[in-house]
């Protein structure tokens, strides 16, 4: 099973002294597992065994665990070529590593409320998810095409302020400290060690590991906040504190200052007196880290978050009469050229900050780096971030949460934007302008997701709509297809309601216990999934990389504007791809002389003969290959 689905891998050299060179730490688990055989008997999803049942199996739990681990380590290393642009060749699996493995082994309805730990259940089993079974499900992301895992934040979550019962991962409490809850209780190797042993597992899959980091933002306990308590912003009390309020006329000019316009305008005083000036007498007990909120557009006034708080980046002179020391627009994202002076950085955060990265690097050996919100950093510290884990290893990747992708963001040396795919697929017309925005060139490869962690689940009410999205996001020439946590498995429950909801969804689901605070687990029993047609389309591209050579597309019209597509060729061969963008209503396309033919037909899994009047079922997507070698 395993050979079957592993890929080649994409993502770069092979470190001197990377540690997954020798898996030690995945033997190590291998050993502790095979000393606990028959100690556990639980329920696991029957994808999770075979990678296509949907039926729950019922399993010995470290025999389970410790027989993927095993089979592994025996396919051996993968062969990893030198390439300084692997990112542009990465399939993506975004891992939130406690909800993509999350299980309710006992089936007992819940999930852990153990009463000394509310992630076990009572036979002591983690029913969150676990660096272990993440490690276990690495052949089924395998399967998918997967050759690159994104993982959201894996440290240590602030306790004040908690949203959910498990918190955010946004929360950090310590950004050196990986949290305990993402281990898993059946071995004795600690979290650092689990971690290792999973970059271990990715890196013999053939995989590389990006994780994601924050470095505006800190849970309001942090503990810095105590360690360093001048890297914050202070108030006396938060009760009635909120953000900035800025007149009409205040918005129309600070509007202006991210296109180098208009003029940086200060809050008022009432709301800067809010803020202590420390002085070395001031007792911090005595005083709260100020709360965090959105900090653009100036005028979005919802509540400050209540579990973090913004890094105070520059040092400003508390003496001078408007000396920065609050939180605003202009002190924590278009920083004032006033403020943003090389004299005024705060030296000992930025270099604990730029400690951060390699850190990792040389601990865990991760492979890239996702920037949570980096367009909004100072550019020197961004440079200086880039600049210190590239040397360590030139090959490390940086990913930009980025909605817009620019120039600018390539000249400071990130290698891929989030983008707004996922924004744009779901507008009118959405696949229509995607696909024929084939002939544009953006600076950088661009996220080829239909959704993310903070956006809807796409394609809830019409399967169709996900899978033509799976088929065109791995064409596109300059997409790099990404896969959500459940996108393969249909899920409907979003992980965060934070950018493209309506207020009616938002209201919706403010109620529901979503998975970015609460313990919550997928729907890995369903059998509504695209995980065949995935596994299909990933099995293509190994058997037949020439079609998925973004050298050799080009648009392909029709005399229907409904119906657009790509062809490819390569030599004799060709391969067309047609898509009917309406999803309600069938259309006809009459076939042109350049691509009639017999075809061997992807998501029909047939041969199909192309010629005359073509009806495409609504929604359909027709991925037909005209070639000798196709398998």
């Amino acid at each position: 099973m395993l050979n079957d689905y592993t890929n080649s891998a994409y993502f770069g050299k092979i470190k001197a002294n990377q540690l997954s060179l020798m898996p030690i730490h995945l033997e190590r688990l291998f050993a502790e597992l095979n000393h606990k055989k028959e100690l556990y008997t639980v329920k696991v999803p029957g994808i999770w065994v075979n990678f296509k049942s949907s039926k729950a199996v019922q399993v010995d739990y470290a025999d389970f665990l410790g027989r993927r681990i095993r089979e592994m380590i025996d396919a051996g290393q993968q062969d990893m070529a030198p390439n300084d642009h692997w990112t542009r060749s990465a399939l993506v699996y975004n891992v939130f590593v406690r909800f993509f493995s999350a299980y309710d082994h006992d089936h007992d309805g819940k999930l852990g409320e153990n009463a000394s730990d509310t992630t076990l259940n009572d036979q002591g089993i983690r029913e969150t998810g676990t660096l272990l079974k993440t490690i276990a499900l690495l052949p089924y992301l395998s399967s998918l095409g997967v050759n690159t895992l994104h993982l959201l934040p894996l440290t240590l979550i602030g306790e004040e302020g908690r949203k959910g019962d498990l918190g955010s991962p946004y929360a950090i409490k310590n950004p050196f400290v990986i949290d305990p809850t993402i281990a898993d209780p059946m071995v004795s190797m600690s979290v650092d060690e689990q971690y290792i042993a999973l970059v271990e597992a990715a890196h013999l899959m053939g995989m590389g590991v990006v994780q994601e980091f924050i470095f505006r933002t800190a849970a309001i306990d942090a503990d810095w906040t105590q360690e360093h308590p001048e890297w914050f912003y202070w108030i006396k009390d938060r009760k009635g504190y909120g953000p900035p309020a800025f007149s009409t006329k205040q918005l129309e000019q600070i509007m202006k200052v991210p296109e180098g316009k208009g003029r940086y305008v200060p809050p008022d005083q009432d709301y800067r007196q809010q803020f202590i000036i420390p002085s070395p007498e001031t007792d911090y007990s005595k005083l709260k880290t100020a709360s965090a909120f959105a900090d653009w557009p100036p005028n979005d006034l919802q509540p400050p978050w209540s579990d973090v708080t913004y890094l105070r980046l520059f040092d400003y002179d508390y003496s001078r009469e408007n000396n920065y020391n609050y939180i605003a627009y202009n002190t924590i994202r278009y920083y004032d050229p006033e403020l943003a002076q090389k004299d005024n950085i705060n030296t000992s955060l930025w270099d604990k900050i730029l400690d951060i990265i390699p850190y990792y690097q040389q601990k865990f050996g991760i492979d890239g780096a996702m920037i949570d919100m980096g367009h909004a950093l100072p550019d020197q510290l961004k440079n200086r971030l880039i600049k210190k884990a590239r040397q360590y290893d030139p090959y490390f990747a940086f990913w930009d949460e980025n909605f817009s992708n620019k120039e600018e963001t390539k000249k400071e040396g990130y290698d891929a934007v989030i983008g707004d795919m996922w924004y744009k697929i779901t507008k009118r017309n959405g696949y229509k302008k995607i696909i024929s925005s084939l002939n544009d060139h953006p600076p950088l490869p661009y996220f080829g997701a239909a959704e993310t962690h903070n956006s809807p689940r796409f394609g809830t009410e019409n399967k169709r709509k996900k899978k033509a999205a799976w088929i065109l996001f791995n064409l596109l020439p300059h997409a790099i297809p990404f896969i959500h946590n459940g996108f393969e498995l249909c899920e409907k429950m979003p992980v965060n309601t934070g950018l493209n909801f309506t207020k009616a969804q938002i209201d919706d689901w403010s109620s529901k216990r979503l998975p970015l605070f609460y313990k919550s687990a997928m729907n890995w029993d369903t059998d509504d999934n695209i995980v065949e047609l995935m596994q299909r389309t990933a099995q293509l591209r190994k058997a037949n990389p020439w079609i998925f050579d973004k050298n050799n597309i080009s648009l392909l019209t029709t005399d229907n504007s409904r119906v657009l597509g790509f062809l490819i060729g390569a030599e004799s061969d060709n391969a067309v791809v047609l898509f009917n963008t309406n999803f309600y209503k069938s259309e006809q396309i009459t076939i042109a002389k350049n691509i009639a033919g017999t075809y061997s037909e992807l998501i029909a899994h047939t041969n199909i003969q192309l010629e005359g009047v073509y009806t495409m079922k609504k929604g359909a997507v027709f991925f037909g290959v005209q070639s000798p070698d196709v398998k």
